[in-house]
Parts: C-alpha cells; structure tokens; sequence
C-alpha cells in the first residue's frame, strides 16, 4: 500500500505481510497508516509493515526506526535472531555454551557466527562471543498499533501482548469509542497508547503511551531479520 498525504508528498510505503480483509478495520488501519509521519516522530531511516507475524501474534501495524548496519541481516537465516537475543542478554560467552542454548552443534554454528562476525553484529575475542555495542540499540523505537471498530477490550489486550517486544503500544479506535474509554484504568496500567480516528478520515493521539524496553529480545531481533529482508526486496 502506497499513502499519499499531499500533491506534493512523497508515497509512504507500507510492506503488507498477510493478505488484507476488507471492510471498517482495514479503513481505520489505512488511515493511521497514512498519518504515521504526523502521529509519530519517526527517524529518516524507519519502516512501517502491516500484519507482520512476530512469535504468537501479528500485530495490525508496526512502525520501526531502524540503524541502517541492521540492512546486513538481509541474507541470514531467520533463526539466527535467538543468537543475536542470547548474545543481548548474558553479554560474552564461549561458542560451546551458545551452540547448547540455540541446539546445534558447534560444527553447524561456525559457519552462521562467522557471517554475523562479517556482518558486524557480533564481536569475537579471545575465544569469546559477544554482541556488538551498535546491535545493543539496532532498532532504537518499535511502535505497535491495533486496530479495532468495537471490541476495544480485544485491542488492548493485543496491545499488551506486544509489549513484549515493542517500546510503545498503542490501539486505535473510532472516536466515539477512543473517547469513551481514554480513562479507562487498563490503558493506564497497561501503558497502552490511544489513537483516535474521526469520521472524516482525521487520526489523533488521545492518550500516550508509556515506554517500555523490550523483553522478549528473540522477537526483537527476528523483527530485525524481517525488516532487513523487507527493504532489501
């Protein structure tokens, strides 16, 4: 899907990953899709996707700022995320220890660590492994949204859930019902964020997020993966 704000806008490019289904969500989606550039401060380097399918869900929208070295994932194996993620979160470790946590033999893993060595996602040293400083952040702001036309509950527990591996969530909802529940006591504790779409095609932030960092870095750098794949096509 292409988004044109204005006659003299660029085209906003929109990577869809499952067939759409039509009807009064994908209306809503497409709005807050188009309006991405005014809802969010988005980097020059950043990427939007429509139902990408990321562990156990496929959250409506995903917007990505994105250090463009991430790009040097394009030709790796998708499952090489749970390295990159092993590596985010117990700092240096022996290729032994890593080829027991991701189940393969050491013999099949030198081969992946020598690409994400050249890649410059990982740092070798003294027979030790180790993520590179850069790769830390390398996605620095992954912003869900959900959309809904009335099961709002439904949105925001999907929100929730993409907590897990996104800073900022949010759900988006006609007004009358973004409006109707902006003090409901779950956004709050959930920090779950409030789009507002009107009538006439206008989508507004009504309640912020709160920022998370990610938990579940396997999602975060499959995230990677895909979105390095996406751009290269």
């Amino acid at each position: 899907m292409l988004c044109l704000m204005s006659p003299l806008a660029d085209p906003i490019p929109v990577t869809q990953f499952r067939p759409r289904r039509e009807g009064p969500e994908a209306v809503i989606q497409d709005i807050v899709a188009c309006q991405i550039p005014e809802l969010f401060s988005t980097s020059p380097d950043s990427w939007t996707a429509a139902s990408v399918p990321l562990g156990a869900g496929i959250p409506d929208l995903v917007v990505v700022s994105y250090n463009p070295q991430v790009l040097a994932l394009a030709t790796v194996e998708l499952s090489d995320a749970q390295i990159l993620a092993y590596l985010r979160a117990v700092g240096k470790v022996r290729i032994e220890t890593i080829a027991r946590k991701v189940r393969t033999s050491e013999k099949k893993l030198r081969p992946r660590l020598t690409y994400l060595i050249e890649a410059s996602a990982i740092e070798n040293s003294s027979n030790t492994f180790s993520l590179s400083p850069a790769w830390r952040h390398i996605l620095p702001e992954i912003i869900t949204i959900e959309v809904k036309v009335s099961k709002w509950q439904r949105a925001v527990e999907q929100a929730a859930r993409n907590r897990i591996f996104a800073h900022l969530s949010y759900v988006a909802l006609p007004a009358k019902i973004a409006q109707r529940i902006r003090t409901q006591a779950s956004l709050g504790n959930l920090g779950i964020g409030l789009i507002s779409v009107s009538e006439d095609g206008a989508a507004s932030v009504i309640k912020k997020p709160r920022r998370t960092r990610p938990m579940v870095w396997t999602y975060y750098y499959q995230l990677a993966s895909i979105l390095a794949r996406s751009r290269q096509d």
